[in-house]
């Protein structure tokens, strides 16, 4: 007859602490970021193509003292910047219309769908010789980053409750005292989950382009280390991109969280 060993009791103040900390969402992105480095040490001991978290942090800190690559990294930084200006406020404009407007949401909503479902890095060729070189990466960062605002400003406001415009109507409010009073509280979770998206976004439609046709910008950089063989370079250039953006869509999402 075996006998089975009791389990180990904490006294409920433990129990406590230790269910906040599995809880803690600081604690469990920390234990994921270890892991994946981890990972990152292991595929790095498999294949040469992989530099370890060591090297390209190391490569990454030397980067970021070249003038050379700071300009680019400005350049890229400026192009993503006015993207995601002019696709936030196209996407909001156009969001607002659409959600304001049940004819215009039946007779451009079908559209709108298949333009977003087209890849749109295949109207680069057709972008590049109407808005030149650079200004074919802004109009493809703001492709990129306009739709996920659209949908969802003009999704907040369809679903603003009917009750709130008959008060509105009631108090004769004006359009500016309804866009201000009404809509805006109303869709500033939905647009704020749009402008989070937009940010990843944007990144991606400018990087993107300056893969296929840049004099400057990080696109360029990770192209060249590239063709050279210089992984570790073109790694660290990817890393800095992530992290850049990563932390914009952290800042925005705890943003996003206090807003009830």
């Amino acid at each position: 007859m075996t006998t089975t060993a009791p389990a180990p009791r904490y006294p409920s103040s433990t129990r406590s602490r230790l269910r906040a900390l599995a809880e803690n969402q600081f604690v469990g992105s920390l234990a994921l970021a270890v892991l994946l480095v981890l990972l990152w040490q292991v595929a790095s001991g498999l294949t040469f193509v992989i530099p370890s978290p060591a090297e390209t942090i190391s490569v990454l800190a030397d980067n970021i003292t070249d003038p050379g690559y700071i300009f680019d990294v400005r350049v890229t930084a400026q192009n993503v910047f006015f993207a995601f200006v002019i696709g936030t406020a196209v996407g909001g404009v156009l969001g607002l219309l659409l959600g304001l407007s049940e004819w215009l949401r039946r007779t451009f909503e079908p559209l709108i769908i298949m333009l977003n479902g087209i890849p749109k890095i295949v109207l680069y060729p057709v972008l590049l010789p109407i808005f030149s070189l650079v200004g074919s990466k802004i109009v493809m960062g703001v492709l990129f980053a306009l739709f996920p605002v659209l949908i969802n400003v003009s999704t907040g406001v369809r679903e603003i409750p009917r009750v709130y415009w008959k008060l509105a109507e009631s108090v004769q409010a004006d359009a500016w005292q309804k866009l201000v009073y009404l809509i805006a509280p109303a869709i500033r979770r939905p647009l704020l989950t749009g402008i989070r998206l937009a940010v990843s976004l944007a990144v991606v439609g400018v990087v993107l382009s300056e893969f296929f046709a840049t004099r400057r910008g990080l696109g360029r950089v990770v192209l060249q280390a590239y063709s050279h063989g210089d992984y570790a370079s073109m790694v660290a250039t990817l890393v800095l991109l992530i992290t850049v953006s990563f932390t914009l869509s952290i800042a925005l999402w705890q943003w996003e969280k206090r807003i009830q």
